[in-house]
Parts: C-alpha cells; sequence; structure tokens
C-alpha cells in the first residue's frame, strides 16, 4: 500500500470538480480554488496531499542522486543534468540546479503556509486539525533545515504575504532553525508514531524527532542531536531491516526501518523522469568512482589497505564488507535478467553503476516505483554516534551504536579491528566512514561533506581503464587498472554554500549580499 489512497483522493477531486449548478458561477472549472475549498475535513485532506505532492516535485528537476555525483562517491558526466559543476566546484549562481532547489523549496514552503491559513477557517474536529497541522509544519521544517544547509542565511517565511510583503530579506540561520525545531516540535508532540496501511508515507512523529536530530547534527549542536536521536531510539517503533540489499527494493518498502520516505507506485504514481532505473540501468549517467570502492574493508573488517588484510588488487571484490555487492554494480557481475557489466562495453567512465535502487528486474524503466528513503534508522543510530564523539565522548555507547549497525551486514566490531581505547579524533573517522558504507548512493554523502568541510574530499575522480576490463568470456583475463576519469578541485573562495540564484536577487535586491565567491 501507499500513502493516502490515491484512488479516493482522485474520485474526490473529480466530484468538486464536477459539482455546479450554476452556469454563471466564475470560479475556475479547471482547477480547485481556495475560495470554495476547505469546506470538510475530507477536502483538508485534500489540500494536504496537495503539499506532499511537492516534495516529488522538489526531487525534479535536481534528483536525489545527482547530490551523490557532487561527492567524492560518484560523477555524471552529463553536464545537463546539473551535478557535474557542482562536483567540479564550477558551479555559479546562474546554475539551474541552484536555481531550482531554491525555487522548489519555497514553493512548498508557499504551499504549506496557504494550507495553514485555510486549515484555521476550515471545519473539523481540533484533534483533526492539529494533527494536519503537524503533518504540514514538519515538511515546511524539511524544506527550511535543507535551504540553510545549502544556502546559509534564507528569508523566514511562515505566513501567507500578500505581493507588497513579497521583497523579503534574509534571515539569520540561527534564526530559521528555531523555527525548524519550532515546527518539528510541534510536529512531534502531535502526529502519531504511525499509520495504518491506506496513510503510510505520511509524517510521524518519530519523523519528525529524525530530523530535529539531523538539523541539529547538521548546525553542530551536538547534545541536541543526540537527545533528539535518543528520542527516536525510545519510541521502540523503528529497528534495522534484516536484508540491507533488500532495503531499497520495492517489495520490502515500508519496512521496520524507514523513517521517511518519498511514496512512489507503478502505473499510477511512479517515479518522476527521469527515474533512478532508467538513470542507473539504460543511462550512462552514474559513474561509481572506485575511490567509494577501495572505501570499503575486507569482511575482517581490516582497510585493503593493511597489511595483513589479504586484499588482492587483481580480486578485488572478493571478502569484502557485503555493503559493497548490495550498493554497487561491480564489472562482471549480473545486472538484471540476461545481462552482465563488461565495463569496455558499457557507457560509463568509471566502468561502475549503482545497485541500490537500480529496480534491476523492471524491464520498463520509466515505470519505478521504488519509494525514496529520505531518514532510516541506521541514520539515527550514527547519528547519535557522530554527536556523541563530536562532543568529546568516547563511551562504550559510541562503540555500541556504531556496531549495531555493523552487526545487520555480519562486520566485526569496533573493538575487535580498530581497537577498544580509540581517541575522540579515531572515533570521528570510523564514524565518518560508516556513514560512507553504509549510505552511498543514498543522496547523504555530499550533504555530509558540505558539513564536514573536508577539502581531502573534493578530489579527482578515479575510473577503472575499461579497456582492460574486455573480453565477456573470460573476466580471469580483466587487469584492475585505475585511471583519473574527472578533475576536481576545491575553490575555497566559494567554500562550502551554494549561490542564491541571480534570477533571485535581480527579482529583489534585498536578497544581498550574495554567499562569497559567486
Amino acid at each position: 500500500m501507499k500513502t493516502i489512497n490515491i484512488i479516493s483522493i482522485l474520485f474526490s477531486i473529480l466530484f468538486v470538480l464536477g459539482c455546479t449548478d450554476d452556469i454563471l458561477d466564475k470560479s475556475p472549472q479547471d482547477r480547485l480554488s481556495q475560495d470554495t475549498f476547505y469546506q470538510n475535513e475530507e477536502e483538508v485532506e485534500i489540500g494536504l496531499v496537495g503539499v506532499y505532492e511537492t516534495i516529488k516535485q522538489y526531487e525534479t528537476p535536481i534528483h536525489w542522486f545527482q547530490f551523490d555525483f557532487m561527492s567524492d562517491d560518484a560523477f555524471c558526466q552529463d553536464a545537463w543534468q546539473g551535478s557535474r559543476e557542482f562536483g567540479e566546484w564550477q558551479q555559479n549562481s546562474s546554475s539551474w540546479a541552484a536555481d531550482a532547489k531554491w525555487a522548489r523549496a519555497y514553493q512548498l514552503i508557499v504551499r504549506v503556509n496557504t494550507f495553514l491559513a485555510n486549515l484555521e477557517e476550515a471545519p473539523g474536529s481540533e484533534e483533526f486539525k492539529i494533527q494536519m497541522a503537524g503533518e504540514a509544519r514538519f515538511l515546511r521544517a524539511y524544506m527550511y533545515g535543507d535551504l540553510i544547509h545549502f544556502y546559509g542565511d534564507v528569508p523566514l517565511i511562515l505566513e501567507v504575504q500578500s505581493i507588497d510583503e513579497a521583497m523579503v530579506s534574509r534571515t539569520p540561520k540561527s534564526e530559521v532553525l528555531t523555527a525548524v525545531i519550532e515546527d518539528l516540535d510541534f510536529a512531534a508532540a502531535n502526529l502519531p508514531t504511525s499509520y495504518s496501511v491506506t496513510d503510510l508515507g505520511r509524517a510521524t512523529a518519530g519523523a519528525a524527532l529524525a530530523y530535529k536530530a539531523r538539523f541539529y547534527l547538521y548546525n553542530e549542536m551536538w547534545d541536541e542531536a543526540a537527545d533528539a536521536a535518543q528520542e527516536v531510539i525510545d519510541l521502540g517503533v523503528y529497528d534495522l531491516f534484516s536484508d540491507y540489499e533488500g532495503l531499497f527494493t520495492e517489495e520490502n518498502e515500508n519496512n521496520i526501518e524507514v523513517i521517511f520516505d518519498i511514496q512512489y507506485m507503478q502505473n499510477l504514481n511512479e517515479q518522476p523522469w527521469p527515474s533512478s532505473s532508467l538513470s542507473f540501468v539504460e543511462w550512462p549517467t552514474p559513474n561509481i568512482s572506485v575511490d567509494l570502492i577501495n572505501d570499503y574493508y575486507m569482511q575482517s573488517g581490516l582497510s585493503i589497505d593493511d597489511a595483513g588484510a589479504g586484499y588482492d588488487a587483481q580480486d578485488p571484490y572478493v571478502n569484502r564488507d557485503p555493503r559493497l555487492a548490495a550498493t554497487i554494480v561491480l564489472p562482471g557481475t549480473d545486472m538484471g535478467p540476461d545481462r552482465t557489466l563488461i565495463p569496455n562495453n558499457d557507457g560509463t567512465l568509471t566502468g561502475v553503476r549503482p545497485r541500490k535502487y537500480a529496480d534491476l528486474n523492471n524491464s520498463n524503466r520509466n515505470n519505478c516505483g521504488i519509494n525514496t528513503i529520505t531518514m532510516r534508522y541506521a541514520d539515527v543510530l550514527l547519528m547519535k554516534a557522530e554527536a556523541l564523539v563530536e562532543s568529546g565522548s568516547t563511551s562504550q555507547e559510541v562503540y555500541d551504536l556504531i556496531n549495531e549497525v555493523r552487526a545487520r551486514v555480519s562486520m566485526p566490531k569496533v573493538e575487535d579491528v580498530e581497537g577498544a581505547a580509540l581517541t575522540a579524533d579515531e572515533l570521528k573517522e570510523v564514524v565518518r566512514h560508516e556513514r560512507r558504507v553504509e549510505f552511498a548512493i543514498e543522496g547523504l554523502r555530499y550533504l555530509d561533506m558540505l558539513r564536514w568541510k573536508d577539502e581531502s574530499l573534493v578530489h579527482n575522480v578515479i575510473g577503472y581503464d575499461k579497456s582492460k576490463l574486455s573480453d565477456p568470456s573470460d573476466p580471469s583475463t580483466w587487469e584492475f587498472q585505475e585511471v583519473t576519469t574527472s578533475e576536481r578541485v576545491f575553490d575555497a573562495e566559494k567554500g562550502w554554500l551554494w549561490p542564491l540564484p541571480s534570477r533571485e536577487i535581480q527579482n529583489n535586491e534585498n536578497l544581498r549580499p550574495q554567499n562569497p565567491g559567486y
């Protein structure tokens, strides 16, 4: 089942549009009008669904996976898809990805504010209206928490504006964060912890608390982040799903690990074009960096660079962390029915493709119904571990949180490999490594890079020399030789913030000053 019965919604909208006896009625006939809408609880819910739908628009045209291609994990060679210039630190104030992200975020914020204003006057029980407000305010916090992470200071707009009020100025990031936390606190206090199958995908108290932990972490409020993460844990609602690879398939959606996701359904509400399946399987969009592959440990927990690891560079995928093969279609491995990845015959420059979200067995790449998970329980565990370490803690709890994530894929405990008496700096590196291999190709690595501000993570993309991986009949003859696929150089003048879109500043001079370097 998918979120909020879509068939019922469509019938409700058709009913509203079709019921009019007055041929002189000037209300628009091609769309719903807020002047005649919000007349009962059903219409209020339809209005809220319209707000939820905007999240899917927020995912386009700059798709979530393009953020991985801006990171050190991967690369997209097609400039038109928007990520290449950001990964190479060549972005500017006219970059359409920055423009699209800003515009779609404020589109959703405006819809939330409009919905909340109409909700105040709509009929309905107080309990019902409070829950509707909680879901809407969660979505607004989701947008603003994301905006300040990318752009820094942004206009904080919490009410419906008139045209005369439109020329807003930027609000300090700290004030926006305060508003984000207020919205999330309201949502956490007034939303249920779970829903019936007909309402899956709606925001819950757990989602509000988990995003509270994320936004605190992103803003280096370590104690608050750890506390919020613990509140999620204490709910007792979530756990790690047993099958790591299965997490990202349609048949296992809405499992116990999923805290919030964007819901899709084949044939009715499929992923927007280009889907993850089309991009990952048919197009040469995804180029996984060999640098990411090399970061996965051996099953023993040792780095491939460790002298005792037993790593063979010419047989590089044997005895590795199981998350490697679950995340990536490795050269010479199965890509779905009757198809093997032969790098020399493949359009990707690095010779490696993603397996997560690829929907390999779906023959209709444009009809992909896999939900996009934006928050899962493993993230909560690692966020708390990171927050504790950043606050100076080296307690056993940090080890236990990391070990819980590793245990799902039968990887060794930290104490058994890295050591039982690590410093805070050493544990910080353990957590950062764990985040990379746990969340690869989930749209989170670039966001982590923006907050860690580690210039060493901006480096050339490494691929395989595909000409040496060419004989499909005898992969034993393959030679794995690394080559530079794309060059990247960090631009310190721009730093870690995105530019405000030039179009927005041209329309509203009050948005100045522009972020440094643009």
